[in-house]
């Protein structure tokens, strides 16, 4: 049991919050830290009993988000493209498992 809210506990703090953060501000609302802390425990809650694969590549979709673009080695990344990426590999799980029922 505290394996699993240790667990909850880091995704919220690292992959929920970066996600939040950056979709609201591409949504172009201000930080309203209710609002943000809102998105990243629903972030938190769909990641929170996948495997290991889909968490680590969720975590390197947000270290690649939050780069500058200069350290990118000159790669044209649409930083929208990025963010929708990052959330529709959050969502595709859940998406699948309404599907195949």
């Amino acid at each position: 049991m505290v394996k699993y809210a240790l667990y909850a506990v880091v995704l919220f703090l690292t992959i929920g919050i970066t996600i939040a953060r950056e979709t609201l501000g591409q949504l172009g609302l201000d930080s309203n830290y209710l609002l943000m802390a809102v998105l990243a425990l629903a972030v938190t809650s769909l990641l929170a009993h996948r495997n290991l694969f889909l968490i680590g590549l969720v975590s390197a979709l947000c270290v690649i988000v939050n780069l500058p673009p200069d350290s990118l080695g000159g790669l044209q990344i649409d930083h929208d493209l990025l963010i929708a990426a990052l959330l529709g590999i959050t969502v595709l799980p859940m998406v699948h498992r309404v599907v195949v029922r």
